[in-house]
C-alpha cells in the first residue's frame, strides 16, 4: 500500500481505544523489521527517523526505503520525522514524500513554540502531512535532546488547549506527562490524570514518548486515557547493536556477513511482537 497520513491513522486507532507503535528505524535492515513485524500481526504501524539518521543516510533514500516495503505490504505505514528542531529538514522530509514530521519546539518559550509550530502547521496542512508539536520538557536523552533529571517539566494544561486551537488538525500532540526517554533508572511517575485532560480538552491524539521500560499496565492506562502513538526508540536500537554481534560468539563466527544481517533481523522483529500486538490488538501475542 502507497504510504499514509499518520493524523487520520491515529484518529481511528484512538476511536478503537488502540494505539500504534512508532518504531525510530536505522537502516534497511530495521525498517524490514519493524514493517514485516507489523504485516504479520496485520497492524498499522509507524517508521519513524531521528533527525541525525536523516542526516547520516538522506531523506530520499529513507523514504524510498520505507515506501518500497510498504507497497509490498497490505497495511498502513506512515514515514514520521522525530523531534526536529530544523526546519530546513522538516522541509527536505516532506518534499522527499514523508507523510508526517515532528517540529520540537518544547525548549522554546511558550510564545515562540506556538509561533513557529503554527508556521509549520500551515506548511504541512498545504501538503498533505501530518505534524507532531511538543509542550513541556519530557526528560531523559534522544539524540542531541538531552533533559538532565530535575529539568523534567509537565505540559501545562492552558497551554496545551491554546495549542490545540490554534492548530486543530494537528496530527499528533505530545505533551510531557512524566516520561522519559531512554532507560528508566526508577519507576516512571506519569500524570495520568492529566492526560486524560489534555486529550479530552484538546480533541487530539497524544503521543507517549519514552515507551522503552514501560509495564503492559502503564501502556494499556495510558492508551485508554488517549494515548494513540507510542514511541519505541532505545529498546530497538539495542535490539540493533545486540542482534548484529550475536553471531560473533559462535564457534567459529560466520565469516560472511548475512548471517549478521539475518540474526540482526530476528532480534528487532521478535523483540517488537509483544508491544505492536499489545498497543493495536489490545493483548500481547507470544513470539
Amino acid at each position: 500500500m502507497p504510504l499514509v497520513k499518520m493524523g487520520p491513522m491515529l484518529r481511528t486507532a484512538i476511536a478503537g481505544k488502540r494505539a500504534v507503535a512508532a518504531v525510530n528505524i536505522i537502516d534497511f535492515n530495521s525498517a524490514r523489521a519493524v514493517i514485516d513485524c507489523a504485516q504479520d500481526l496485520g497492524v498499522p504501524v509507524i517508521a519513524q527517523v531521528s533527525v541525525k539518521t536523516v542526516r547520516h543516510w538522506g531523506a530520499r533514500p529513507v523514504a524510498n526505503w520505507v515506501r518500497t516495503l510498504a507497497e509490498d505490504a497490505d497495511i498502513d505505514v506512515a514515514l514520521h520525522l522525530d523531534h526536529c528542531t530544523d526546519e530546513h529538514v522538516i522541509r527536505t522530509c516532506i518534499d522527499a514524500g514523508w507523510t508526517a514530521v515532528m517540529f520540537d519546539g518544547s525548549s522554546l518559550p511558550f510564545a515562540e513554540n506556538l509561533e513557529r509550530s503554527v508556521a509549520i502547521y500551515h506548511t504541512t496542512q498545504a501538503a498533505g502531512v501530518s505534524l507532531e508539536c511538543e509542550i513541556g520538557a519530557i526528560g531523559g536523552v534522544e539524540d542531541d535532546k538531552v533533559v538532565s533529571e530535575g529539568s523534567e517539566r509537565l505540559a501545562d494544561y492552558d497551554e496545551c488547549i491554546a495549542f490545540a486551537a490554534a492548530m486543530p488538525e494537528m496530527g499528533v500532540f505530545a505533551p510531557a506527562i512524566g516520561t522519559a526517554h531512554g532507560f528508566y533508572n526508577g519507576e516512571p511517575r506519569i500524570d495520568y490524570d492529566l492526560l486524560q485532560r489534555v486529550a479530552e480538552g484538546t480533541g487530539l491524539p497524544i503521543a507517549l514518548h519514552g515507551g522503552t521500560g514501560l509495564s503492559d499496565e502503564q501502556f494499556t492506562t495510558c492508551i485508554a486515557r488517549g494515548c494513540a502513538k507510542v514511541n519505541l526508540s532505545t529498546m530497538h536500537k539495542r535490539d540493533f547493536i545486540e542482534g548484529f554481534g550475536a553471531p560473533f560468539r559462535q564457534a567459529p563466527p560466520p565469516t560472511e556477513p548475512l548471517p549478521y544481517i539475518a540474526s540482526q533481523y530476528d532480534a528487532m522483529k521478535s523483540s517488537l511482537v509483544p508491544f505492536l500486538s499489545l498497543f493495536s490488538l489490545g493483548r500481547r501475542v507470544a513470539v
